[in-house]
């Protein structure tokens, strides 16, 4: 009897040992297919391995000046002044006013408030929570709590009472029959604050003053007009305004020289390599949110971005310049949800050292959510004109797009979109 039953046990504990070792191979194949499928969502799209041809023919304009011009006789006529002054004029007596400056000082009283409200100290009794521990066993003492906690139950918080004082504690309970008959029931309760009542002193603003009195001057403006007698000098005089005109030749060049414009086609460029190297692309959050979704600080979501690369110019001919990046264009194309049209966020545009390798880092705030087939795009130029172009899908999650569940919903705008932090690509 005793070797079948053992016989049992052991066919039981092979099919354990199998079912779990087949769990933990699916569990690995499983998170090695989601590294590799996670490795695919960044795209690089550059030039081939031949030359480029940078073309750079332009048009030229050739500016020649062109001296020229003529003389040209004129008559012209000027008019000669033969006008005279008569000196004349009388004396008058005249009235006239000065205004005379004048100020008094009146007295009056002026009432003001003198605030004299302050604060009392005052007291009064609350009741409230402290922090405790103590544990009360109802049923049972702690070793016979102990033997059956494997039983346990957690039901919650709750408010007791115990030897007059109120305590909040978590309630566990045993309810266990053994297989050999009867019935196991205990209660611990795990006090973790008790209920005091405590003197709570406090401040009461008491309003309060007087009125006061005194005397101060008002300043009274008596100024005004006084009139006066002087004698002025009246002038009469007068011009007599007359002349003649006089005409006369004179001769006078006439420049007409100018300039002449010819434009001329210069065809002109270069061959250049192509850039090649590697780029890593650091994103963090993995799931990207509007800025309205803000964390318990208030701090508005955002996504940080950190572009690194390094070229490779061991394939450069011989005498050839080494390739290095010198501008970059970083932009993030939302397409927003209900055909609302493509939204572009500018991240970073500009001039950057010129580098083999190196790195931009950059944070940006999207004020609108994206589906899956919003883009940040990535364009790395070179000094001749090269460039390499590296995207990805970055999806931008608004509050209806959050999802618990990796599967999402049916519904397009409820989906659980992007979860890419790091990738790398060469080119």
């Amino acid at each position: 009897m005793k070797k079948i039953i053992n016989k049992k046990l052991m066919v039981r504990f092979l099919l354990v040992f199998l079912v779990v070792c087949v769990a933990f191979i699916s569990f690995g194949i499983i998170v090695s297919c989601n590294t590799l499928w996670g490795e695919s969502w960044l795209k690089v799209e550059s030039s081939e391995n031949e030359k480029i041809w940078i073309d750079t023919s332009h048009w030229e304009t050739t500016k020649v000046w062109v001296k020229d011009g003529y003389y040209k006789e004129e008559l012209k006529k000027e008019w000669v002044d033969t006008s005279y002054v008569v000196n004349d004029g009388y004396w008058k007596t005249e009235e006239y006013y000065v205004w005379v400056p004048s100020v008094s000082y009146v007295p009056y009283t002026v009432y003001t408030y003198v605030d004299t409200s302050h604060y009392e100290k005052r007291y009064r009794d609350v009741e409230k929570w402290i922090s405790c521990s103590l544990t009360i066993y109802v049923g049972c003492s702690s070793y016979g709590w102990s033997i059956y906690s494997f039983a346990a139950k957690p039901m919650g918080d709750v408010i007791i009472t115990y030897k007059g004082e109120k305590y909040r504690a978590h309630k566990d309970v045993i309810d266990y029959k053994p297989y050999r008959g009867g019935q196991v029931y205990a209660i611990r309760y795990r006090c973790y604050q008790k209920k005091v009542t405590v003197t709570e002193y406090y401040y009461v603003w008491v309003s309060s003053g007087y009125w006061r009195s005194y005397t101060t001057y008002r300043k009274v403006d008596n100024s005004h007009w006084e009139k006066r007698i002087r004698t002025v000098w009246v002038d009469t005089s007068y011009k007599v305004s007359q002349g003649y005109w006089r005409e006369y030749k004179v001769k006078t060049w006439v420049d007409t020289s100018h300039y002449e414009y010819k434009m001329v086609w210069v065809e002109d460029g270069y061959y250049a390599t192509p850039l090649h190297g590697e780029i890593t692309v650091e994103k963090e959050p993995e799931y990207v949110f509007t800025r309205w979704h803000k964390d318990s600080n208030g701090n508005e979501a955002e996504m940080k971005l950190r572009v690194i690369w390094k070229l490779d110019n061991s394939r450069l001919a011989e005498g050839e310049e080494e390739k290095r990046i010198t501008y970059a264009y970083i932009y993030q194309d939302v397409c927003r949800n209900a055909n609302k049209g493509v939204q572009r966020l500018t991240i970073f545009r500009g001039e950057i050292p010129s580098l083999v390798a190196g790195s931009i880092s950059r944070a940006s705030k999207f004020d609108y959510s994206g589906n899956e087939e919003s883009t940040l795009h990535i364009y790395l130029y070179g000094e001749n004109g090269e460039v390499v172009h590296v995207y990805f899908k970055n999806p931008i999650n608004g509050y209806r797009s959050i999802n618990l569940r990796e599967g999402g919903t049916s519904s397009d705008a409820n989906r659980w979109l992007g979860g890419n932090s790091y990738g790398k690509v060469t080119f």
